[in-house]
């Protein structure tokens, strides 16, 4: 029996993890949930996967705060990376880990190890951002309609 997820958007996610293990794990999960998971171990993969590819969101282990963000940085200072929010993986989360991670373009956190079905709630979370919407409008989701503008801010 296929466990599949038809009223949500597919998006294609970017997942960045060295251990390969939970690169597929991830990837399972999200591709369990109707997504498109990207993987990549190291930082040149993720830029060729960006080059070649349209993201809705990047999903980002890190295992040190100040290496992370630098990381994280340089993924999103790429064009077609500037505005796809990210869910940061992390081995802690203290108050300065927040802050620090969502000034670098980080919308969720969630500690390591991961339970899935915490993740799957923050991928539908994330996805449901208005640039990832309307960009989806029509090519994955018909049954959705969205006023032109509607979200303001």
């Amino acid at each position: 029996m296929e466990n599949r997820r038809f009223d949500q958007v597919a998006a294609t996610i970017l997942v960045v993890d060295r251990d390969p293990l939970m690169l597929t794990a991830v990837a399972s999960i999200l591709n369990m949930q109707g997504h498109r998971a990207l993987l990549a171990r190291t930082e040149d993969i993720a830029k060729q996967a960006i080059d070649e590819n349209e993201l809705d969101l990047i999903v980002l282990a890190i295992d040190e705060l100040s290496a992370g963000c630098e990381f994280a940085q340089r993924l999103r200072s790429l064009e077609k990376t500037r505005d796809v929010p990210v869910i940061f993986l992390v081995p802690q989360l203290t108050a300065d880990w927040q802050v620090r991670l969502h000034a670098h373009g980080g919308v969720y956190s969630l500690l390591q190890p991961i339970d899935p079905h915490a993740l799957i709630d923050l991928v539908d979370r994330a996805i449901w951002m208005p640039h990832v919407a309307n960009s989806k409008i029509g090519a994955h989701a018909p049954h959705v309609t969205f006023a032109k503008d509607w979200v303001r801010l």
